[in-house]
């Protein structure tokens, strides 16, 4: 039996295209034991994957936290893993402060991503999620590593009183999120002020509007104050947001962890895309179509792993218009009726 571990804290949308990794290791493996260190905001998300053991930790204390919270949260992670031996130890962070946690944990095969030039980093235009694959694999399939997909979803009664009857498509907007712990890439989302015009024009069209996002979005609701539309912001659960994206026609957003949330259901997706590149990154199923424009603007994409450039205006993204965001979601509704 061949034992494996796996470091993978957060982001979301990284833990996300990084979930395809277990099944990947069952099937060349299928005796194997799984173990994952993760955070505790994607603990909901790992619990559904055929991991032996799942270890959650508290992030925030761990990466902001005081000198003393941060060297609990590692005690707490030697605890659980120091001393023991696995076969191949992934860490899907190239940030070396994150190999402490597996310091007393014995491997004669510990793979990580660096940034150092000559070791394992996304290859760039590769999709992240055959990325992480390279961690855990003896070898590399052939065809591209299908984007994890959660076959049931529970339902929620509170998101289903505040639907209604669906008597109207439902499109939800998530005009937050491209922020985590250590980082606010606001360069990576839409202008706010072009998901309003495009609120505006969908409840006009008559279609129900949503707005969903975390507590830390509730600086996009003033935008959006005079539009009938539903603020979810701050209002659901992890579950309860997969719920409502499942109910959803069609997801507006961009670079984001709820565009990866949303790839896990069976809505339709509309992703905006400027400094970085979507063929990393995009939701791999049907029904996910993506705006970039690479070819208008000689800076895109800027990301190169890191950083992005320093960026005034964000054209790349302005230039894509709410208007044929419209037209878009028009075509896809249309479709999925007919």
């Amino acid at each position: 039996m061949k034992r494996y571990l796996i470091v993978k804290l957060a982001a979301i949308g990284d833990v996300i295209m990084a979930m395809p990794m277990v099944d990947l290791i069952k099937k060349e493996e299928p005796d194997s034991e799984i173990t994952w260190i993760c955070g505790k905001s994607t603990q909901s998300l790992l619990k559904h994957l055929p991991i032996d053991h799942l270890f959650a930790i508290d992030e925030i204390k761990l990466l902001t936290g005081s000198r003393m919270e941060k060297i609990q949260v590692v005690l707490d992670v030697w605890k659980k893993i120091a001393g023991k031996t696995f076969d191949v130890i992934a860490m899907g962070h190239a940030d070396k402060r994150y190999q402490i946690l597996t310091i007393f944990t014995k491997s004669h095969d510990k793979r990580s991503f660096s940034h150092k030039i000559g070791f394992t980093w996304p290859v760039p235009g590769r999709h992240h999620t055959d990325e992480y694959a390279r961690l855990v694999a003896s070898h590399m399939p052939i065809e591209p590593i299908q984007s994890y997909h959660m076959a049931a979803i529970p339902d929620d009664e509170t998101i289903k009183k505040i639907i209604g009857s669906k008597s109207h498509p439902i499109i939800t907007l998530a005009p937050g999120g491209a922020k985590n712990l250590l980082a606010d890439d606001a360069c990576r989302r839409w202008p706010i002020s072009h998901y309003v015009q495009l609120a505006i024009l969908l409840v006009k069209a008559g279609y129900t509007v949503i707005l969903s996002g975390t507590l830390g979005d509730k600086w996009i609701l003033p935008y959006f104050d005079s539009i009938p539309v539903i603020d979810l912001v701050g209002k659901t659960s992890l579950q309860q947001l997969l719920y409502l994206f499942d109910q959803s026609d069609v997801v507006v957003t961009h670079d984001s962890g709820p565009m990866h949330l949303a790839g896990m259901t069976k809505c339709k997706i509309i992703a905006l895309f400027g400094p970085t590149n979507p063929w990393e990154k995009v939701p791999r199923r049907e029904g996910v179509q993506f705006f970039w424009e690479p070819e208008k603007y000689s800076c895109s994409p800027c990301y190169d792993g890191k950083t992005y450039a320093h960026c005034n205006k964000n054209s790349c993204l302005e230039g894509i218009e709410a208007e044929r965001i419209l037209k878009e979601i028009q075509k896809m509704v249309q479709e999925e009726e007919s």
